[in-house]
């Protein structure tokens, strides 16, 4: 069993339902070419590679996979054909919102809200660690936006415990990480440390998290 989900840029769309029955013929008049578009694409072969076999329209990020169909598409919109169950559902609404693009569901035919599926596909797949870089000017940042995903609130106090504590840290050093708890739903450990010679830090979250914290961690970072 399977089933699809269309992408396009968020509020394209007057009519989700004739836009999306339309696109699975690759027609696409109205959608203008818009760079958020294969940014997204880019990121869901990077993140699961698998889809290769699954994504349309065509493009030559797909190497040397024959070409089908149209081939001037890649920019207006992406679709998907994911298996019942696919690991990545359930983060897919939340990524396409960090884009700016909107998410559309033809088989309950209605648009998803961000970071949300209905419940008959929602999943659970617990990711343990999330890994990534940001600036340091960024570190408050982060984990004020960290605090938010979880529901702890992230005061004065928090940003104090971070004066000074980077100052000894290096992340080439199995000891030579900072680390700072955020004690909210689920509670998550965040370790830093300065990389020698740069001016990034590296960050790593620990904790029991689902595909869709997860996923919002590393847009985070991808974002600062």
């Amino acid at each position: 069993m399977s089933y699809d989900l269309y992408f396009w840029p968020s509020g394209a769309a007057k009519d989700p339902r004739r836009l999306a029955e339309r696109l699975a013929n690759e027609v696409a008049d109205g959608l203008v070419a818009d760079k958020r578009v294969l940014a997204f694409r880019s990121d869901l072969l990077r993140r699961w590679p698998d889809l290769a076999d699954t994504i349309a329209p065509w493009h030559d990020d797909l190497g040397g996979r024959l070409a089908w169909g149209r081939t001037d598409l890649a920019d207006r919109f992406v679709g998907v054909t994911l298996p019942f169950g696919w690991e990545g559902t359930s983060a897919l609404p939340f990524l396409a919102g960090a884009y700016g693009l909107d998410s559309y569901d033809p088989q309950a035919e209605q648009l998803l809200s961000p970071g949300s599926l209905p419940p008959a596909r929602s999943g659970r797949d617990d990711v343990a660690l999330v890994e990534g870089w940001v600036a340091e000017e960024h570190v408050v940042r982060l984990l004020r936006q960290l605090s938010a995903y979880i529901g702890y609130l992230c005061d004065d106090l928090d940003e104090a415990a971070l004066v000074g504590a980077l100052d000894d840290t290096d992340d080439e050093a199995a000891d030579g990480w900072f680390e700072y708890p955020l004690v909210g739903t689920p509670p998550l450990v965040v370790r830093l440390a300065r990389a020698p010679g740069a001016a990034v830090v590296g960050v790593r979250v620990d904790g029991t998290m689902d595909l869709v914290l997860a996923t919002r961690i590393e847009t985070l970072f991808d974002l600062l």
